[in-house]
């Protein structure tokens, strides 16, 4: 399975191996590096110098190479030579962004005139609307939503554009269980994931996700008007994801460092809109573990107020920052499935149940599957 292998390979135990112990200085360089304007430096006592090698894999695993200084003076001291390196990875995000941004165009265009509404959900569109930049984080895979009715036209459409479903021998887990479908295409390499929910297995539903599609708001890109999420829905996919981060153990200070931006970028109103989004979507909670995580990251005042307290979730800031930049570090201290599950739906013992049995289906489901390739794979 793509994603799983990619996964797996791409946090295995040798990968992590150069970024065991004690990661503290440089994990302070990419918090200092990737604050929001108006953010109070946090609290940190005297230690080591940042290693140059520890800071650039760290800083990669949390796919935030490109928040770091490419000028060797505005490096940590002993960080310097690393400037070259930062260069080269800025300009091959910047190659592969105008790639992803002029397929999401084409694919967005052909979308618009079959008369499917969509959305384009991360990536360099993101990156511009909270940065004005769409250079600062790799995007290889194009993410696109669309409502549950539509999948099988927009599906079609991507089709005529050249695209080819992928695995499909994991459909039956793909899309019943994740909620998307991904496709590729030959001619370029390009990959889409169609998404037509906005859900996580093992995560609470985020009920009536579609009304992303009445609040999208819109970025040109060369004369083409792209739609995009909503400040307010781009602030709650990101609290899901950094979920979807923890609860697989994966490093995501990209996305707790997205988060803080979005939110100091709210007006009052839009943060009021979030919160009766995340609200009437079943995804309170959610959105205050984003804010948990966010807030251990970062001190700005748009992160003080809200969320709430959640049961089971840690309240030492140190051990969540952590949990967000070096999960390996803290195996023990991190939720367990089921204690993620049951804080996330607190109050609501009947989504409690129901996601639990989805989880577990999801799994049996994908199991089958992949015991069922193996014949074929010899």
């Amino acid at each position: 399975m793509r994603r799983g292998q990619e996964e797996q390979m791409g946090f295995s135990e040798e990968t992590i191996a150069s970024v065991r112990g004690d990661s503290l200085p440089e994990i302070g360089v990419l918090l200092a590096a990737s604050a929001p304007a108006g953010s109070a430096p946090l609290p940190g006592g005297a230690g080591r110098s940042p290693d140059p090698d520890r800071l650039f894999d760290i800083a990669r695993l949390n796919k935030m190479l490109g928040q770091l200084p490419v000028s060797p003076a505005g490096l940590p001291p002993g960080c310097a030579a690393l400037a070259p390196r930062l260069l080269q990875v800025r300009l091959r995000i910047a190659a592969m962004n105008r790639r992803a941004m002029a397929v999401t165009a084409e694919a967005s265009a052909a979308l618009a005139r079959a008369g499917l509404r969509h959305v384009v959900l991360k990536g360099p569109f993101q990156q511009m609307a909270v940065h004005g930049d769409p250079f600062r984080r790799p995007s290889g895979d194009i993410d696109l939503f669309v409502a549950p009715r539509d999948r099988r036209r927009a599906a079609a459409v991507l089709q005529a554009l050249g695209f080819a479903a992928m695995e499909q021998e994991q459909a039956l887990w793909w899309i019943p269980f994740l909620g998307e479908q991904h496709f590729r295409r030959d001619s370029d390499g390009a990959v889409i994931d169609l998404h037509h929910r906005l859900q996580q297995a093992g995560l609470p539903d985020w009920r009536g996700a579609a009304g992303v599609l009445d609040r999208a708001a819109t970025q040109t890109h060369e004369g083409d008007a792209i739609p995009v999420l909503s400040p307010a829905d781009g602030c709650l996919l990101m609290a899901v994801t950094l979920a979807k981060a923890l609860l697989a153990h994966e490093p995501c200070g990209w996305a707790a460092t997205e988060l803080a931006h979005w939110l100091a970028r709210l007006s009052p109103a839009e943060r009021q809109e979030l919160d009766g989004i995340a609200a009437s979507g079943g995804q309170g909670q959610t959105l205050a573990l984003g804010l948990a995580l966010a807030r251990a990251c970062h001190d700005h005042p748009a992160l003080a107020h809200g969320g709430g307290a959640l049961r089971g979730l840690p309240d030492d800031p140190a051990l969540l920052r952590d949990l967000v930049f070096q999960p390996w570090q803290r195996r023990a201290e991190a939720p367990r499935r089921r204690q993620m599950l049951r804080m996330l739906t607190e109050g609501r013992p009947h989504v409690l149940a129901a996601e639990a049995a989805r989880a577990a289906l999801s799994l049996r489901v994908q199991a089958a599957l992949e015991r069922r390739a193996k014949p074929s794979a010899r």
